[in-house]
């Protein structure tokens, strides 16, 4: 069997047992990847020693396609994304393996590489403030001045970054969000789980006034069906979005995350607990919530306030 039509077999197969999996849509280019880069070989003819080289290559050579907006354009494949290449090249040929498509699995000694935890970098209040200028003015010329227009989205682009600011959602969980899901009344939002809900449970996150405000502008603005996504943009759209805000606001390595970061750590630094924010970030464990709590301890001073940062730094 080639290992294209090994490859389709595979991805249906996974399709069918996680539904809408975010390994999914990373196995899938990664494999598509392996053939652009073998050849459509035979599946029992690829060895040990052809997915090492392939590993090799991924880190010393390979710079991936990026949009015109990212700050990684031109750079290597990041340690994360290499080590989900690792995964994607370990599941699939278990699979084979598994399936009898193959008498040896050649990826079953394939070292995986160091990884190296990326360093937490939390948004400063200047830098919010920054975004969030951005975010409701644009830059033009007019009679060869610069001048700042309101931007037709400003109402919509204020919502999503107190959003993501005061509750730290993940960018998938941004997505799922219905208009039905906000409740302004209760200072509150209903966070669906993710495909089945064996991996992400749903869960209550409150919000603040400011956001819960900033909220009510954007609806009230926008007649949009309570079923239908809150932002109306794509998960991709959203991440261009925050990186063309940055770039207009000179605050470098724009993107999602980042917003999960400063809202866990400011939230430890004003004095909330780390079981409460591990609840609020949807986290399983106490592993990631003892890295904020890390960082945050640096700056006990700040211990004695309370709340997010949306409330505390009157942005």
């Amino acid at each position: 069997m080639l290992l294209s039509k090994a490859v389709e077999g595979f991805l249906l197969d996974f399709s069918l047992q996680h539904s809408a999996s975010t390994a999914y849509r990373t196995y899938h280019p990664a494999l598509r990847h392996l053939i652009r880069h073998l050849g459509d070989l035979p599946l029992k003819q690829i060895t040990s020693a052809a997915l090492k080289q392939f590993m090799h290559y991924l880190v010393t050579e390979y710079i991936p396609e990026r949009d015109q907006y990212s700050t990684r354009k031109g750079s290597p494949l990041s340690s994360s994304a290499v080590d989900n290449y690792w995964k994607a090249l370990r599941s699939f040929f278990r699979w084979a393996h598994k399936n009898g498509l193959i008498d040896k699995n050649p990826a079953s000694d394939l070292p995986r590489l160091k990884f190296f935890t990326p360093e937490i970098q939390p948004f400063t209040e200047e830098e919010i403030k920054r975004l969030l200028k951005a975010a409701e003015f644009a830059r033009a010329q007019r009679n060869g001045k610069i001048v700042l227009m309101r931007r037709k989205t400003a109402k919509r682009n204020i919502a999503l970054i107190l959003l993501m600011l005061d509750t730290g959602l993940r960018l998938g969980e941004i997505g799922r969000l219905k208009v039905a899901d906000i409740r302004l009344d209760a200072l509150e939002i209903y966070v669906s789980p993710y495909g089945t809900g064996k991996k992400t449970k749903s869960r209550i996150v409150p919000i603040s006034k400011k956001t819960s405000l900033a909220l009510w502008h954007y609806l009230s603005q926008n007649k949009i069906d309570p079923r239908q996504p809150l932002f109306q943009l794509s998960l991709s759209s959203i991440r261009s979005l925050l990186q063309q805000l940055g770039k207009s606001a000179a605050v470098p390595h724009v993107h999602p995350h980042r917003f999960r970061h400063t809202f866990a750590i400011e939230y430890l630094r004003n004095g909330g607990d780390i079981f409460t924010l591990q609840r609020i970030l949807g986290h399983s464990s106490l592993e990631m919530v003892r890295r904020y709590l890390n960082i945050a301890q640096t700056d006990i001073q700040a211990a004695h306030r309370r709340a997010s940062p949306v409330d505390n730094w009157r942005l």
